[in-house]
């Protein structure tokens, strides 16, 4: 792709995360941008503004037939029959994905590290980005989510590695392949492989396919870092000839021969503070025994950490960064402050906690909820849930959601959007979804009905925890007011 200094490049669907950030990336190499979409809304809009990128809603044709565009960037939400979208094709103006100007302009030429896995991907992303920053090294990085230690989602940076999160949802409507598959990775981390994303995926075979393809992208295989604790990602590297090659990390500590292994796991938590302390020891073949505290929550976390270890221990043995001191490692560990909607508390009043959390899969609820009770096992557990997503819709994980929010001790259903380009017998049912977890569950036609009931049943000693992929209504922002206001 040959795209000159201070070309012209709109952004159709600008209000998306990723789409937001790639913009804010091309304005910072010195390009032009301005986009649209259906409507924009914080925290994108709010970004966007601070960039004084102009993004304009609704989609009109007029939006694009005003401009002199060089090269228009189509987000994957996008299908025929979007007013901008037939303009752009009409004139024959070049259109392209974000992950495909990400891998030509920003990645082929760098160590791109690419973040794979069904889940946990933002916060290993992030993770590896805010460590590398506090080494020095002033990475580049692209990630799907607000990280609390940068002010902004993504970065040029100057130096030799960009961290991206490695997605494996279809890239746009003219290309049905995982973004990932555009990030010319030099290094792959491999978190976790399960099955997601029913709406564009038949099967977990399917989704296999693809992670094997992103591997196999890697130009050296002891660049791929594998949790090799994890079946999904075992099977397929062995399935491939690939176990033996790659880096393998050991998450849960059952192979004491893997690259990087974790040891003992402790944690002590205030919950007037609500500040979690997580300690595990990490066995890493290079960097030697280390011993790393967090204020992550949950074994997932640290699984995190032993992922971006093994990632730095090759990129130094290449390299690609300078060898980094044992006390500067653990100190950048420790200062890693997690990213938005990962637990976010909200408010303490009266006892009473209210927190938030990014939920879209019924593995990472599990994990979040298994990992809350560790740390403040004498507090009431109550997890409202909203199935927001696209494959939350759908009564895939039906049984699956059940048996992962029955760890909890009180559960409070929210709406479920009716997609009636779903089957009405593969739909999500809340009120099934209560029956199967029985009467510690309740299920409310609206998202205000479920914010009333818990402003009158929550009591001293409660912590609830909106678990939702999209907005819950904003009601756990009411809430955390009105528990505010009673402490």
């Amino acid at each position: 792709m040959t795209l000159p200094k201070g070309s012209d490049i709109y952004f159709v669907g600008i209000g998306g995360t990723g789409m937001a950030s790639v913009a804010g990336l091309c304005q910072e190499a010195g390009f032009k941008i301005t986009g649209s979409d259906a409507g924009i809304y914080p925290p994108m809009s709010d970004m966007l503004k601070e960039l004084n990128i102009t993004a304009v809603a609704p989609y009109a044709a007029s939006n694009v037939s005003s401009r002199k565009i060089d090269m228009a960037v189509i987000a994957n939400v996008l299908s025929r029959g979007n007013v901008e979208l037939e303009w752009i094709l009409e004139h024959k103006i070049p259109y392209v994905s974000f992950p495909a100007l990400m891998g030509d302009l920003f990645l082929k030429d760098r160590f791109s590290c690419v973040v794979a896995g069904t889940h946990g991907k933002t916060t290993t992303s992030s993770i590896l980005a805010h460590v590398l920053n506090e080494l020095g090294e002033d990475p580049g990085f692209l990630i799907g989510g607000i990280p609390r230690n940068f002010p902004r989602s993504f970065r040029i940076g100057s130096g030799k590695p960009f961290v991206i999160e490695g997605d494996e949802y279809d890239t746009a409507f003219f290309d049905k392949g995982p973004k990932f598959l555009h990030y010319c990775p030099k290094l792959a981390i491999l978190n976790n492989l399960e099955f997601d994303h029913a709406d564009i995926y038949p099967d977990l075979a399917s989704i296999e396919k693809q992670f094997v393809k992103l591997a196999k992208l890697v130009p050296n295989t002891a660049n791929i870092i594998a949790n090799i604790d994890d079946p999904g990602i075992k099977k397929i590297l062995a399935e491939n000839n690939m176990l033996s090659a790659v880096t393998s990390v050991s998450t849960e500590g059952k192979n004491k021969d893997a690259k990087v292994y974790v040891g003992d796991v402790s944690v002590n938590a205030s919950s007037k503070s609500g500040i979690q302390h997580w300690k595990a020891s990490y066995h890493c073949k290079d960097f030697g025994q280390l011993t790393i505290e967090t204020q992550l929550s949950g074994r997932h976390n640290i699984a995190n950490i032993a992922m971006v270890l093994a990632a730095l221990q090759n990129l130094t043995a290449q390299s690609v960064i300078k060898k980094p001191d044992s006390k500067a490692l653990i100190k950048a560990f420790a200062s890693f402050m997690n990213v938005k909607r990962r637990l976010d508390r909200l408010a303490f009043g009266g006892d009473i906690e209210v927190y938030e959390d990014f939920a879209h899969h019924p593995t990472a609820v599990k994990l979040v909820i298994e990992g809350f009770k560790q740390a403040f096992p004498d507090r009431r557990l109550v997890v409202a849930f909203e199935p927001r997503s696209a494959t939350q819709r759908r009564n895939v994980f039906q049984n699956d959601y059940a048996r992962t929010l029955s760890l909890a001790d009180a559960v409070y259903i929210g709406e479920c959007p009716e997609d009636k380009r779903i089957p009405e017998a593969e739909r999500m049912s809340t009120a099934k979804l209560q029956q199967t977890i029985g009467n510690k569950a309740r299920a409310f036609s609206t998202n205000n009905d479920l914010l009333a009931s818990l402003k009158v049943d929550l009591h001293a000693g409660d912590t609830v925890v909106f678990m939702s992929s999209g907005s819950f209504s904003g009601v756990q922002y009411s809430l955390a007011q009105e528990i505010s206001r009673r402490g």
